[in-house]
């Protein structure tokens, strides 16, 4: 995918995590063949920035020398922690595996939309609950609660989920292979599943985003950490594998809100592990400022250089934590239509522009230099305090910026 600072890799691992040697390889990769940026999404998919023609084809096979294989087909997205959480409802992943057979049967007789998303939510440590999907699966004790497109259809057993998608899938095929969830009218797909039960359902969302240890089944612990702001640089990705071996961490797992979930080391080693990595730049506790600051994943380019999202979100947050409230979300223009916060106000990086956003109203506000981006920010800073009143979020004072 070709973006502002080159191509852009994202993939999704077939293995549950990267071991150490793996997360080597993969920074060694990034360095080599890219510009040494790597990403966790919000959905937990791995992107490496910065590539080009030349070096894309030997990305790639350094990370199949590394034994990284990407997903392919219909996205399946289960909890990273499936099996071993004690609190979760239910096991999802004999469902996913049934559901994947269901969809390479389907990809036989035709193509599917490439951004189609199954997402099964089985409740509890590490959430899914966040995702956008075009088919969703929620665990009950009892049953499972089928939505699409957003839309609940009702409750139906274990035993009748899979068969459930692949009609779903054979619909959307009949639509075009760019159909999603939501082009499938309610009606239609309620007749289509007479076996699923449409009583009236009660759905809550919580939130998604815990960091720190989780309880496992066999009681051990896993440590959920976060990429700042979901970006790292090789040598920080290097630095974590040392640590894996050092304190005897078995995997890294790509996991939702562009975190990585650690599993397989001894608790005992929880005490010293979280710090070391807080060391590297990692985000290893909840009560980490920095993350009441949303951001989309991407970068602007401009006569003067390139700037990355997550560069300004670090930026702000290095010489101005007070401006961090949770008031605002931070955009780039690349990503304005398609982005699943579109609705969001904040700010958007356009090139090195900064511009008010909220909806269809854009008010530039001011510049940024890629060479000098804490200056910058400290510059902005202080026009945002000189115009804010006490009762003031910064969205509020960025709006009246907008207005200048």
């Amino acid at each position: 995918m070709a973006v502002a600072d080159g191509l852009l890799v994202r993939f999704r691992p077939v293995a549950e995590g990267f071991t150490p040697d793996q997360l080597e390889a993969l920074a060694s990769s990034a360095r080599d063949y890219g510009n040494g940026l790597i990403e966790v999404t919000a959905r937990g998919n791995v992107q490496v920035r910065g590539l080009t023609a030349e070096t894309e084809q030997n990305f790639r096979m350094a990370l199949d020398a590394a034994g990284i294989e990407a997903q392919t087909g219909v996205s399946i997205e289960i909890s990273p922690i499936a099996g071993l959480d004690p609190k979760a409802v239910r096991d999802p992943r004999p469902l996913a595996r049934a559901i994947r057979q269901v969809c390479d049967a389907t990809l036989e007789k035709g193509p599917l939309s490439p951004k189609l998303s199954i997402v099964i939510v089985s409740g509890g440590q590490l959430l899914l609950d966040g995702l956008k999907a075009d088919i969703r699966l929620i665990a009950r004790h009892d049953c499972w609660i089928l939505e699409v497109g957003g839309e609940t259809i009702g409750a139906l057993a274990e035993a009748q989920a899979a068969e459930a998608v692949g009609l779903i899938l054979a619909m959307l095929q009949d639509e075009g292979p760019s159909s999603r969830g939501m082009d499938l009218q309610l009606g239609r797909i309620r007749a289509q599943l007479p076996f699923v039960d449409a009583r009236p359902l009660t759905l809550t969302r919580p939130a998604s985003y815990v960091l720190g240890p989780i309880s496992l089944t066999d009681g051990g612990v896993a440590l959920r950490i976060g990429l700042p702001f979901g970006q790292v640089k090789s040598a920080q990705l290097f630095a974590l594998a040392r640590s894996m071996r050092q304190y005897g961490v078995v995997d890294a797992r790509p996991a939702p809100d562009r975190t990585l979930a650690l599993t397989g080391f001894d608790s005992s080693a929880m005490q010293a592990l979280s710090p070391a990595l807080a060391a590297h730049g990692f985000w290893t506790r909840q009560d980490v400022g920095a993350s009441r600051l949303t951001l989309c994943s991407g970068a602007e380019k401009s006569e003067i250089g390139i700037i990355q999202a997550a560069e300004l979100a670090m930026a702000l947050f290095a010489v101005a934590p007070d401006l961090i409230d949770g008031s605002f979300h931070i955009h780039v223009s690349t990503c304005a239509k398609g982005c699943p916060h579109a609705g969001r106000p904040g700010i958007m990086l356009c090139g090195n522009a900064l511009t008010h956003y909220r909806g269809a109203t854009q008010k530039p506000f001011a510049s940024l230099d890629p060479g000098a981006m804490e200056a910058s920010i400290v510059d902005l800073a202080a026009r945002i305090r000189e115009t804010r009143r006490p009762e003031d979020s910064t969205l509020e004072s960025l709006d009246r910026l907008g207005h200048e």
